[in-house]
């Protein structure tokens, strides 16, 4: 298994991740509306798309959510929320 180093959270929220999974929450909301509806032409597909596009827009829209709520719970740290990326420390080495 290869480990990946932790990516810092910072508590800023992509608005425009928050509009693709409402749009994509929406589209998912037509797919299943017609598959119930019955206007569907392949309901097995419209299914399955808009069971996908549910699924991958709460995803999205969750993880903005929590990078929110950690922004809240940490708006007095500033180390948080500091977007410069950290600089590594230069230990033991003279130039």
């Amino acid at each position: 298994m290869s480990e990946r180093p932790e990516k810092k959270q910072t508590g800023r929220v992509n608005y425009v991740w928050v509009l693709a999974g409402g749009y994509l929450i929406y589209l998912a909301v037509q797919l299943l509306g017609g598959v119930w509806t019955g206007k569907s032409d392949s309901p097995a597909v419209g299914a399955a798309g808009g069971l996908v596009f549910l699924v991958i827009g709460a995803l999205l829209i969750l993880r903005e959510w929590r990078a929110y709520q950690y922004g809240k719970a940490h708006i007095d740290d500033p180390s948080t929320w500091s977007d410069e990326p950290e600089e590594p420390e230069k230990g033991g080495e003279d130039a």
